[in-house]
């Protein structure tokens, strides 16, 4: 069974790849673009966590595997929705 904060990772970096993807693709159309975006834009909180807990917590590579996972899921949900 997976470790509450895990799925509290993955669930963030899926509704942030998918809000994302929907936002840009509404707005220009371009799939790869929303999923380039998407992914970046989740990726790069997901590190910026991690930098964040190296000074004020407890951080965990695995922690980026399951942002990881919760990007990539977001972004075949939105791949095919769009």
């Amino acid at each position: 069974m997976l470790e509450n904060d895990k799925l509290l990772h993955m669930g963030g970096s899926y509704a942030i790849s998918s809000a994302v993807s929907s936002i840009i693709y509404d707005r220009t159309k371009n799939k790869k673009c929303a999923l380039i975006y998407g992914a970046a834009v989740s990726l790069v909180i997901g590190v910026g966590k991690e930098v964040y807990d190296r000074k004020n917590g407890n951080p965990d590579w695995s922690d980026m595997l399951a942002n990881t996972i919760g990007t990539t899921l977001g972004l075949v949900t939105i791949r095919i929705a769009i």
